[in-house]
């Protein structure tokens, strides 16, 4: 990875595992706690196909290059070389428009069903029926399949349509993601461009190029959620109805109903730390979603006030001073969390 310096900072130690997790969309409470620490939510699953072997040669290169220092813990803060290396950057790297759709769908699957989608299409306007396609997987092909034979209307038009509606929303944005989008299908004679012309022809890096990708597929992914036509007949079953993990939506719906944590542990069948910990997703990447006064009443916030202060992510858990016994920590990151809400 040539673009990891992004992804740290002068004052606050990071940790790189933290990082790595969340471009490869490893959801953990702790990982996602981290990531929002950083402000790098929006990069969860940015980088799904990251091996660990790359990563780990990538920061050795930046810690050799005397751009970040490790500590004994494995967090990693900028040097002074990295922080002007980091600002020299800052102009030539590309700057996402999407990521915030982070959590809506898993891009990999995205991009397979929409090329070979578009595919199918384009070789149908030249009724051709004799060609290899682009995926092998059966399940893929007879989703394609169905879209293909049971939509009522003309398919080329109405696509073709579409896809230029969703162009002319991209133009206003930056014209490299609208260009790399529409560079990177397949169709009727048309291979698509490799990596080398994209860079060329966009024009852009190759360390960039995973970025712009992760940001179009994003953005065809919003488009498909909020226009309803026949990409969204063909991704709509591969798009998320809210951030939130399934499980972690099945509790939060059953906790919104007033059910409490027992409770919705013995008629889900689960634990409730897994309870809790779904509850702690919902307090980091949704917590407009929950009733805070019931999440976390207010005499363990007062008793919590009195023993912390400060920035939240210098805060030492002490379980000597938080209440709850053998629950105290999901307290404490409650409490973390809901401090770093009321201070915006």
């Amino acid at each position: 990875m040539d673009n990891l310096l992004r992804f740290f900072d002068e004052h606050q130690p990071r940790r790189i595992r933290v990082i790595e997790n969340t471009l490869k969309d490893r959801r953990t409470v702790s990982t996602l706690f981290w990531a929002k620490q950083y402000g790098l939510l929006k990069w969860t699953g940015a980088y799904r196909s990251l091996e660990r072997e790359e990563f780990d040669y990538s920061i050795k290169r930046l810690v050799k290059d005397n751009l970040i220092r490790l500590d004994s813990t494995g967090q990693a803060l900028l040097t002074t070389s990295g922080v002007l290396k980091q600002e020299e950057l800052a102009d030539e790297e590309y700057q996402p428009h999407f990521f915030d759709w982070y959590w809506l769908a898993n891009t990999r699957r995205i991009e397979q069903r929409l090329l070979l989608g578009v595919q199918v299409v384009s070789e149908l306007t030249y009724h051709n029926r004799y060609y290899a396609p682009l995926t092998n997987e059966y399940h893929e092909q007879q989703v394609v399949k169905h879209w293909l034979l049971n939509w009522r209307g003309n398919i080329v038009k109405e696509l073709f349509k579409e896809l230029g509606l969703f162009g002319n929303s991209l133009e206003s944005v930056d014209e490299r993601l609208v260009n790399y989008f529409f560079y990177s299908l397949i169709g009727h004679q048309i291979t698509g461009k490799n990596e080398l012309q994209l860079c060329r022809q966009l024009p852009i890096s190759k360390g960039q190029l995973p970025i712009i990708k992760q940001d179009a597929l994003l953005a065809i992914a919003a488009f498909a959620n909020s226009y309803q036509g026949t990409l969204s007949r063909l991704l709509g079953e591969l798009l998320a109805p809210s951030p939130l993990s399934n499980s972690g939506n099945q509790t939060l719906l059953l906790y919104q109903r007033g059910y409490s944590i027992t409770q919705i542990a013995k008629r889900r069948r689960i634990k409730e730390n897994t309870v809790r910990e779904h509850l702690l997703e919902v307090a980091i990447i949704y917590p407009e979603a929950i009733d805070w006064e019931r999440l976390l009443p207010a005499p363990i916030r007062h008793q919590l006030t009195k023993q912390y202060q400060g920035p939240v992510d210098k805060w030492k858990f002490n379980p000597a001073t938080v209440p709850g016994g053998a629950v105290a920590f999901y307290y404490f990151r409650l409490f973390q969390l809901y401090q770093e809400r009321s201070s915006k």
